[in-house]
């Protein structure tokens, strides 16, 4: 019989209809909100950076309404459709099928199915003609059928959207005992520019009617740049975009950012999550929900009334996370999740290899390999019989106050950022580490991508922009950070290459890095050519090279003059700059 595969322990993605971050204190005041009869029409948004929960919170809210026949919900994703040329017209379609799906009596719901069967008319002649405009019609069209489709129309007309909102009041006049239609949006910062216009202009048809609101998820930075990239054609700049973002959103709520002790208290909630069912969980989740309500710290703690607690090692687990992971990662539910993502599949595979490593060592390890790559890349280089003696002499730094003698010198190759971690327990000094470095070895190209902070992205995209003055100052900031930090935003600069034509905007910020943090010349070496050889070198790529005055840099533009394999402009561009720096 073929062994039972090890059971691994991951997390999914997916938003949650159960509360373990505490978000009751902002979906409530948001479903009062809705309740509330002299605020209509209204639009909300739910505000946070990627991975804050945005989601979670609009089913939650769809939650609330769940047995309340006086509230119509409708959840929808301009992000995920398929028309993306009529981005309008597909969310009030959606709109109009959403309501009529929730009518249960029938003659009722024949009667708005008609009025819908119209206003779906109005926005049929209207997509014809962006799709016409735009080009995506390709078949032949009846030149008669395309001056009909353009010609003004008759406002209070069937194929004209100027009385769409009134045919939508006569629609929603039909459904006795609703009070409410709540459209949730979701990944509204996730689309392209245009489709995040067309899906406010679409919202912005239903704001002269009572009984709408909409509550849309979306970071409000993200969607206001993009509506400002759309409208880049009018020239209307970004003081246009902003005042157009109010206009339509009334009552914008900012998700708090995780705290240390709810970051604790949702780690351990996942965690203690994969071995209870599901009962037993919410159960757990109200017990935290009551101590955070009472302001009693630490959330998971006094089990005593509940029949199924959470164990002991899951708690010491989530508090060794908390307390480990960078305030950035750890204030993030999408951040957190990965890591333990990344904890579940190291556990995994350890077990399928016969590999002993205790949990606590593992998150340890893992926390020093994805936040200070370089001193672990120092440890796993090191002599099997030094590393011991390497990681006592490591922990005696991070906290001297061991035995008189003990050497508590900083050891060669490590940064002086990782002294906390080093700190914390459990100590290591007296654990075999070799069976996780063995196995981390063989799943470095593998692992977890580097991750940075919303700052530090922010930087590596102005260091990519087209704004001399703006990579300036994003290269000053990014080379105020550890080195630790810089080398995993290196990561980050260079993974972007796979998304550009060529590699020259990616080098020519890398270059100008370098120039303030000469520390990164090997490594920004090593990136170019892991990622920017071969067809995304150019030849302007080459000069910035050239000019860089960093000799790794310069070496790269003389094994481009020998490359065969390089487009002949390239290599002939590196022969050229060559023969000026030798000739000087």
């Amino acid at each position: 019989m073929a062994a039972t595969p090890p059971q691994i322990r991951l997390w999914d993605d997916n938003p949650s209809t159960l509360d373990l971050l505490g978000f009751d204190a902002v979906v409530e005041p948001i479903v009062a909100a809705v309740r509330e009869r002299n605020i209509h029409p209204l639009t909300l948004s739910v505000q946070s950076p990627w991975g804050g929960g945005k989601s979670t919170i609009l089913k939650l809210i769809e939650a609330e309404f769940k047995d309340d026949d006086t509230c119509f919900v409708v959840s929808t994703n301009p992000w995920a459709y398929d028309d993306q040329v009529d981005v309008k017209g597909t969310l009030i379609s959606e709109i109009l099928h959403g309501i009529e799906s929730q009518i249960p009596d029938p003659s009722i719901k024949a009667k708005v199915a008609e009025k819908a069967k119209e206003l779906l008319g109005r926005i049929s002649w209207s997509r014809a003609a962006v799709a016409i405009a735009k080009g995506a019609l390709t078949f032949q069209v009846d030149p008669k059928q395309i001056a009909e489709i353009f010609q003004p129309k008759d406002p209070g007309g069937p194929d004209s959207m100027a009385g769409f909102n009134d045919a939508y009041k006569e629609l929603l006049a039909l459904i006795p005992n609703v009070e409410r239609v709540v459209i949730l949006v979701d990944d509204l910062d996730r689309c392209l520019p245009d489709a995040v216009t067309a899906t406010l202009e679409a919202i912005k048809l239903f704001l002269s009617t009572e009984k709408m609101v909409f509550v849309l998820a979306a970071d409000q930075d993200m969607v206001r740049d993009a509506i400002s990239v759309s409208l880049d054609g009018a020239r209307r700049g970004d003081i246009f975009a902003k005042r157009y973002l109010e206009k339509i959103v009334q009552l914008p709520i900012a998700l708090p950012r995780l705290s240390a002790t709810d970051a604790e208290a949702y780690i351990g909630l996942l965690i203690a999550g994969r071995s209870m069912k599901e009962t037993d969980l919410r159960v757990l989740a109200a017990h935290v929900r009551a101590r955070r309500n009472a302001h009693q710290t630490p959330l998971l703690h006094d089990f005593e009334a509940l029949a199924v607690k959470p164990a002991e090692d899951d708690l010491a687990l989530a508090t060794q996370l908390a307390e480990g992971l960078s305030a950035d990662r750890r204030s993030n539910p999408r951040q957190i999740k990965r890591f333990l993502n990344a904890f579940g599949v190291r556990e995994s595979i350890a077990r399928a290899r016969g590999v002993t490593i205790p949990p606590a060592v593992m998150i340890k390890m893992l926390l020093l390999e994805e936040l200070h790559r370089t001193s672990f890349n120092t440890l796993a280089a090191a002599n099997v019989q030094e590393r011991k003696t390497m990681v006592a002499r490591w922990e005696a730094w991070s906290n001297p106050s061991g035995e008189e003698g003990e050497d508590a010198t900083l050891p060669e190759g490590i940064d002086e950022s990782t002294k906390e971690w080093a700190a914390a327990p459990p100590s290591l000094s007296s654990e075999n580490l070799d069976p996780y470095l063995t196995l981390a070895a063989s799943l470095i190209n593998v692992s977890m991508g580097a991750q940075v902070s919303d700052e530090v992205l922010a930087h590596i995209n102005d260091l990519l922009g087209a704004s001399e003055a703006a990579r300036n100052v994003a290269a000053d900031s990014l080379s105020e950070r550890g080195e630790d930090e810089q080398l995993a935003a290196l990561d980050v600069l260079f993974a972007t290459t796979k998304r550009m034509e060529d590699g020259e905007a990616v080098i020519r910020g890398a270059v100008l890095w370098v120039g303030k943090t000469p520390a990164l010349e090997q490594a920004a070496a090593a990136g170019v050519e892991a990622h920017c050889w071969g067809v995304r070198l150019t030849p302007g790529a080459v000069v910035e090279l050239a000019t860089s005055g960093r000799p790794a840099l310069i070496g790269l533009v003389r094994r481009a003059a020998q490359d065969t394999s390089l487009h002949p402009s390239t290599q002939a561009a590196a022969c050229e700059e060559l023969e000026q720096l030798d000739g000087n």
